[in-house]
């Protein structure tokens, strides 16, 4: 569109919108890295990855609705029973009703824990079961909108009675805003909504729900008295931050509504992150006194991470897998950063967008059938890709000269190979897994935990390299030979059950291993005994050994073979050392390490560098990069060869900056402005007289005086009481 067509001529000012044409859909597939031109393989690795995802996204959110399912149940029946048999009794006089004996309010302390970035989800969970099956006067308020009391009661106000409760199909649209934000304003809201409730259940017929019109979405108030709440609904008060809230206005909130506990059902909800002891570092005795507070512990973050890691990537359903240095990054950030489920599913969700994304091989990262028939449809372009890759290579070495030149030239002999390849790829998988999880249980419990507690960490270990080769497998093994027949039964029941569940590769091993529980089992008391073995026939040399002549020299041979003699070993430790010995032959056979593996480039994500600068950014780093050589992200067509120096075409910022680097702690605001004008200008033949007789464009000062408050806001420089044409500098070098 011109410009001129967006000229508009007007007596007064006024805002006008200029609609903008509707352009062509924005597809997916468009930004995805072209493999060799063909459109039909990026959009199959595009729908791959949609349909990955969604599959991941639901099973995330599934596990996000069970891990706290008890809590929240608790949750629900205590706010249910925090009023139970509250009546307004509105017919009866004041002093006719009943009084209550405890003037407390109902809080439930929830402990969310130090996850501060899940909580949002956690609490919309909250509210969303609350108003499914107890109230619908749910207020959800945070300590950023209730800097004071006024802002406080206005943000509840307008929540409870913005969900159109207040409203009936005859009236019109209530303005919010112009209510009061008091309590007697919302304990008349509140009888009113409770006479409603009442008529409406002693209509017979159902209304009909009205036609959708413009104002159907405003209009709810039918929906919700259809609805089977209690005749009295508690109000749920839900204060998501409570340690971030100022606490004297929590002190005033807290002292109103203990005053109007007997006409309104409160109850309260504090969102902690710390522990319960922040309520009593908050709230004075005389306050704190006014609760009822009682205890509710969400689930540790590292619980649902775990959950989440088993249920989602620890699984042969998942094609897509991530490499060690990856998975181990996405574990850092979580486990030293802020303990957030919801960022390590962000994590992953980059992980498996860039894995579709920068690597056309991806184009095979889907079930085995699909994966079969997408190797058929291969071009020569895709096999190239495939021959390319780095573990391919070091197969296509290991072949003999007929097979590499077969592999390298023939490509029907190449899609037989790739189907064959793939076949182990997804036959590894259903075998690592469960031989995994069965080693997890063999040393989870073992003292010290050489291979780690948690099955996250051991399967890092395992992506790292081959699990035989750590120096904690051996130690595990070596406590293993110490485990008592009864714990080792046990043991070896819980991987009978893990492997039964299992496919077909593994189950040799889980025959094998119901034989040794049988053999365990029927060992009696006699199992401690040693095993007998055949005398030696040393009798001809101990009785030689009798006429010799003994020295101290051969006294001592006999005490050093005499201590390198072990004990027999009794039948339990046989039978303990045939166990191990055949669970070592199972793991070095199933957990080879993926790296090692052909073409394991379809389904591992190994980019750690593009997770680190996208989800673990350095801004300060970036911010100097920026300044210092903006075309670095200007990515101009003809940069300039001399990025060190200062150039006129730069940025007035990055002029600003690295004007202000050549000088001391303080700087004259006068003197960095002639500079800037400088540089600008080009001026430099002008003297210093001339230059300080002549008075600054006025343009070329407000672009000077913007740069120094964008570099201001920044944190490079700062204001000073020293001189008040000066500005201290904040960062170091040159001082």
């Amino acid at each position: 569109m011109c410009a001129d067509s967006l000229q508009t001529s007007s007596v007064s000012k006024g805002c006008f919108v200029f609609k903008a044409k509707k352009g062509k859909p924005l597809n997916p597939c468009d930004y995805m890295q072209p493999d060799e031109n063909d459109t039909d393989a990026t959009w199959f690795r595009c729908n791959t990855y949609e349909a990955l995802w969604d599959k991941v996204g639901e099973e995330v959110e599934k596990l996000q609705s069970e891990v706290n399912v008890q809590i929240f149940t608790d949750l629900i029946q205590f706010i249910k029973n925090a009023h139970f048999g509250y009546s307004s009794d509105d017919a009866l006089p004041q002093q006719q009703r009943p009084r209550r004996v405890i003037q407390e309010v109902p809080t439930a302390a929830f402990v969310a824990g130090v996850n501060v970035p899940d909580h949002s989800a956690t609490f919309t969970s909250v509210t969303n079961l609350l108003k499914d099956q107890v109230t619908p006067h749910v207020a959800s308020l945070l300590s950023r909108d209730c800097n004071n009391i006024r802002a406080l009661m206005s943000n509840l106000v307008s929540q409870l009675m913005g969900t159109d409760d207040i409203l009936s199909d005859d009236e019109e649209e209530l303005n919010v805003k112009k209510i009061p934000a008091t309590m007697p304003v919302l304990k008349a809201w509140y009888q009113d909504t409770v006479k409603k409730r009442k008529a409406h259940r002693q209509d017979s017929p159902p209304p009909k729900l009205p036609k959708k019109s413009p104002r159907s979405k405003r209009r709810r108030s039918s929906c919700l008295l259809n609805k089977s709440y209690n005749e009295h609904p508690p109000i749920v008060l839900l204060f998501e931050d409570l340690e971030s809230f100022n606490p004297r206005v929590l002190q005033d909130f807290i002292l109103m509504c203990s005053q109007y506990l007997v006409e309104l059902p409160l109850v309260f909800i504090f969102g902690i992150a710390t522990s319960v002891a922040a309520i009593h570092r908050i709230l004075p005795q005389d306050v704190s006194s006014l609760l009822s507070i009682e205890k509710f512990q969400a689930q540790p973050s590292t619980v649902y991470l775990s959950q989440l890691i088993s249920k989602v990537l620890l699984t042969a359903s998942n094609p897509f897998k991530l490499g060690h240095k990856v998975f181990q990054l996405l574990l850092d950030i979580f486990l030293f950063h802020d303990f957030s489920v919801i960022n390590f599913v962000k994590g992953l969700q980059y992980s498996l967008m860039d894995h579709f994304f920068s690597n056309p091989l991806s184009l095979l990262c889907c079930n085995y059938g699909e994966g079969l028939n997408r190797v058929r449809t291969l071009n020569h372009e895709q096999l190239e890709l495939f021959r390319q890759a780095a573990s391919f290579r070091t197969y296509v070495e290991d072949q003999p000269p007929d097979q590499q030149r077969a592999l390298l030239l023939d490509d029907k002999h190449l899609k037989k190979t790739l189907q064959e390849l793939l076949k182990k790829l997804f036959d590894y998988h259903k075998a690592f897994y469960p031989v995994m999880e069965s080693l997890n249980i063999l040393t989870g419990h073992l003292p010290h935990h050489p291979l780690g507690k948690q099955q996250r960490e051991l399967y890092s270990m395992c992506l790292e390299g081959n699990i035989w080769d750590c120096q904690g497998y051996k130690e595990a093994f070596a406590l293993l030979r110490l485990t008592a027949r009864v714990e080792l039964m046990t043991i070896l029941t819980s991987c009978i059950e893990r492997l039964s569940c299992s496919d077909n590769p593994v189950q040799e091993a889980r025959f094998q291993l119901e034989t040794f529980h049988a053999r365990l089992q029927t060992l009696t008391d006699g199992g401690h005994e040693p095993v007998e073995e055949e005398p030696e026939e040393d009798t001809a040399q101990e009785s030689s050994n009798k006429t010799e002549r003994i020295t101290l020299r051969s006294l001592q041979q006999k005490l050093m073979e005499s201590v390198k003699k072990t004990r027999k070993p009794t039948r339990y430790e046989s039978l303990v050392e045939e166990v191990l010995e055949y669970l070592d032959s199972v793991f070095r056979k199933y957990l080879v390490c993926p790296q090692t593996l052909t073409l394991h480039e379809i389904f591992y994500y190994n980019s750690v560098a593009d997770v680190r600068r996208h989800i673990n950014a350095s801004p300060r780093a970036a911010i100097q990069t920026a300044l210092n050589n903006p075309f670095h992200y200007l990515q101009s067509e003809h940069p300039p060869a001399d990025t060190e120096g200062i150039l006129a075409t730069m940025p007035d910022v990055c002029i600003a900056y690295k004007l202000h680097m050549e000088c001391g702690r303080l700087i004259n605001l006068y003197d960095w402005l002639q500079a800037f004008i400088t540089v600008v200008t080009g001026n430099q033949d002008d003297d210093d007289s001339s230059l300080g007789n002549k008075k600054p464009d006025p343009q070329l000062q407000a672009r000077f005086i913007r740069a120094v408050s964008e570099l201001q806001f920044l944190g490079f420089i700062k204001a000073t009481r020293k001189k008040t044409d000066h500005v201290s500098r904040l960062t170091w070098g040159g001082i």
